[in-house]
C-alpha cells in the first residue's frame, strides 16, 4: 500500500473506516442496503488490504475488544501508508465517539 498514489491510500482509509463504522452497527434491525453497502466494502477491501489488516479490521468491527478494535485498526492502517517513521499515535490516543459515553479530556499539564 506504501507505493499506491496519494489518491488511491486516501480512499482506502475512507473505505476502512466507513466499514468499521457500518459493520460494527449493523443489527438485525439495519436497513438491507447497509448490508449491501458492508459486503461490498469487505469485498473490495479483501482485495487491497494486507491480511493482518484486513483480519483485525473485520474483528474490530464485529467482536472489538482491548486487544483488536477500531482504533487499533486505524493506528495499522496509520503505520501501513505512512511506514514507521511517525510512531507516536497509539490506539488509546484515537477518539471514539459513543452515545451516552463522555470522555475526559487528558490533562494538559506541563
Amino acid at each position: 500500500m506504501k507505493d499506491f498514489p496519494a489518491r488511491e491510500k486516501l480512499d482506502l482509509t475512507e473505505k476502512v473506516a466507513r466499514y468499521l463504522v457500518l459493520a460494527g452497527t449493523l443489527d438485525k434491525n439495519s436497513a438491507p442496503d447497509d448490508y449491501d453497502m458492508a459486503n461490498e466494502l469487505s469485498l473490495e477491501l479483501a482485495m487491497v488490504l494486507p491480511s493482518a489488516i484486513y483480519r483485525a479490521m473485520v474483528e474490530a468491527a464485529t467482536h472489538p475488544d482491548g486487544k483488536v478494535n477500531p482504533a487499533v485498526v486505524a493506528v495499522m492502517m496509520r503505520e501501513q501508508l505512512l511506514g514507521a517513521d511517525d510512531p507516536a499515535l497509539h490506539p488509546e490516543h484515537v477518539a471514539i465517539h459513543t452515545p451516552g459515553v463522555m470522555t475526559k479530556p487528558r490533562s494538559k499539564a506541563h
